[in-house]
């Protein structure tokens, strides 16, 4: 048996019978049907999560003691990354903190929501094709050299028809944020309403006096949450995303000039006055100024985007009642939850890339010890 002491052999009396049998004792351990303890477990992740499995496999070996190869550590993390998600999705694993707790000074409790997608490498189909016939090779190869293989290879398993594939990601947080409860999933977007629905129950957002979503404007969010959460009492466009739009739409019909950051300046005041006509109306007045084609193109696209997206800019009430008007944590979280998966040279099946960002969200979202400490009761 692996623990995080290091290997132990385990001896014990065993009882068997017809629909019963085994030693109570492993189920409260955790440990039924495995050689690798809860608190091994653990300390793979820790490693797993932080850097690549070889070089995990190395440390854990040096500060540990724990001898793991590489390939055994791979299969550990994405063996518990599996249970993870189906804990926390299911709702198994209570969150670290609810709606009720997300209070301002004033006694008020608001939760924010977001929602993003990111893309991550991935191994395609052709790729794996090629790693399979490598293996048949050097098993042919070692059989004419008389050592057999004992296992059959494992049924293959398909990869992706592209080289970048979206993972999506949702988050709720307080004002404050130091309250997060984070989730990720390599589904495709109709399936992730019922997903947001479910971690929004874990955490109580019914129970907020404030509910709002910031996100980036892509309709398939809009769709989803509009679905999920229909509850939410407001549905904000990030402003930073909005801003990024308007001083494009600036630097491609007056170049990289005051003037240019004069009009987006205007446009964006605007915005957060939530005069929609006003800010169509800014755009108007450029295209009569503008003769190129391509400038023409630009303000037109900004003022579909606009009127595409008016219900979602409610920014002079958002600052009016103090909230924030842009998605930092949500984008930040993008971030944090892919570190590993963007290493140099990685590539990725879909379900361990969603796997080894739910690892990570479980610690984002302070449910880490809880889980580890409650693991052997979630096992039986």
């Amino acid at each position: 048996m692996l623990t995080a002491g290091g290997e132990v052999r385990l001896s014990r009396r065993y009882y068997w019978s017809k629909g019963e049998g085994g030693c109570p004792g492993d189920v409260l351990l955790g440990v039924e049907e495995a050689t690798i303890t809860p608190g091994a477990r653990e300390l793979c992740c820790l490693m797993g999560i932080g850097q690549d499995f070889a070089q995990g496999a190395q440390d854990l070996r040096r500060v540990g003691g724990l001898s793991v190869s590489k390939e055994r550590l791979r299969q550990v993390v994405e063996g518990e990354a599996q249970q993870v998600r189906e804990v926390r999705d299911s709702g198994q694993l209570p969150a670290a903190w609810s709606a009720d707790q997300a209070r301002l000074d004033d006694g008020t409790s608001r939760v924010y929501g977001g929602v993003d997608g990111v893309m991550v490498p991935t191994v395609t189909q052709g790729e794996k094709d090629k790693r399979r016939q490598q293996q048949i090779t050097r098993r042919q190869q070692r059989g004419k050299a008389g050592v057999g293989n004992a296992r059959e290879l494992p049924p293959p398993r398909p990869g992706s028809d592209e080289r970048f594939k979206e993972m999506k990601i949702g988050i709720f947080y307080d004002q404050a944020k130091t309250r997060r409860h984070v989730f990720a999933t390599e589904q495709v977007s109709r399936n992730f309403a019922p997903l947001l629905s479910s971690h929004a129950r874990q955490i109580g957002l019914e129970r907020a006096d404030q509910t709002m979503c910031l996100f980036d404007g892509a309709v398939w969010i809009y769709r989803e949450v509009c679905a999920a959460l229909l509850y939410l009492q407001v549905v904000l466009l990030d402003f930073y995303h909005l801003a990024e739009h308007v001083h494009a739409a600036a630097r491609c019909c007056l170049g990289e000039t005051q003037a240019a950051r004069d009009w987006g300046h205007r446009v964006l005041t605007l915005a957060k006055a939530s005069d929609v006509s006003g800010m169509l109306g800014e755009i108007e007045a450029m295209q009569k100024r503008v003769r190129s084609g391509a400038k023409k193109k630009s303000l037109g696209g900004l003022a579909r985007y606009i009127g595409e997206r008016k219900e979602m800019l409610g920014y002079r009430r958002a600052l009016a009642e103090g909230w924030d008007i842009g998605s930092g944590p949500t984008e930040a979280t993008c971030k944090t939850l892919t570190l590993r998966l963007k290493r140099p040279g990685m590539k990725w099946d879909r379900d361990h890339a969603a796997g080894m960002m739910t690892l990570q969200a479980l610690r984002e979202s302070g449910q880490w010890n809880s889980y580890w400490h409650h693991q052997p009761r979630l096992a039986a």
